[in-house]
């Protein structure tokens, strides 16, 4: 008999946080807590007797502390932060807000989720703690200083928080993949030439990724077969970062 465990999942109801949920919920021993804004785009999960909508919006960094004692008053072995926002612009249209706007998303939010995850009330020894980064974060691209900057500080986060809570061998890791066939990659390809679309893709010597192909990875990483692995930033991009 395997002990159940409970994994806190954010960006549930899409991309890769929604595939990491749909993967994670055919374990019976499994009970998956995914955070969303739009429960309609997760319908096909709500019949899982061990997934748990939870409806909130990140942007209230104030009030997830409440979420915690109101809606997550149990213990964790893991949490994967795939929520994230995204904005090409040049710089000289950026603004304080904007900026703002995207670390509230993708580095705030996940702080004060640790925050409270750091508490042994929230969480269980030996727990895993996985953030999803970005190639991004370590390589730039015009026009993405929010977002590249946003996922940078992630992985200062990982080897920061890996040090400070491995006396409870609570392991905290990140994974940067490179472009993944997402809703939003459809979307931008879209809004693309052909020229450019194959230039991306051409990017990625053994091509882009699929949601699942970051799923199995960080399923690893959620596992005890990775228990000796912490304070890494693991990158999956299909080559991306060697060129």
């Amino acid at each position: 008999m395997f002990e159940k465990r409970n994994i806190l999942i954010t960006g549930a109801t899409s991309g890769i946080g929604k595939a990491l949920a749909s993967f994670l919920v055919k374990d019976v021993n499994t009970c998956v807590y995914g955070i969303g804004r739009d429960e309609e785009k997760i319908q096909d999960l709500i019949g899982f007797e061990n997934f748990n909508f939870v409806k909130f919006d990140l942007f209230n960094v104030e009030e997830i502390e409440n979420l915690f004692k109101s809606t997550l008053d149990i213990k964790f072995n893991g949490f994967v932060h795939c929520a994230g926002l995204e904005e090409t612009l040049p710089i000289s249209l950026y603004t304080q807000d904007r900026v703002q706007r995207i670390f509230t998303l993708n580095v705030f939010s996940a702080i004060e989720i640790l925050r409270n995850l750091s508490k042994k009330k929230y969480s269980t020894e030996s727990a895993s703690f996985i953030l999803l980064s970005s190639v991004m974060g370590e390589l730039g691209q015009p026009g993405k200083i929010g977002y590249c900057a946003s996922k940078s500080a992630l992985l200062g986060l990982t080897r920061s928080l890996a040090l400070e809570l491995a006396k409870r061998k609570i392991r905290v890791n990140s994974v940067s993949p490179g472009i993944v066939n997402t809703p939003l990659t459809q979307k931008l390809f879209e809004q693309l030439e052909e020229d450019n679309k194959k230039r991306i893709i051409g990017m990625h010597p053994i091509g882009i990724g699929e949601s699942e192909d970051v799923v199995y990875l960080i399923d690893y990483l959620l596992s005890e077969k990775s228990k000796w692995v912490t304070g890494q930033n693991i990158k999956i991009d299909g080559g991306y970062s060697i060129q």
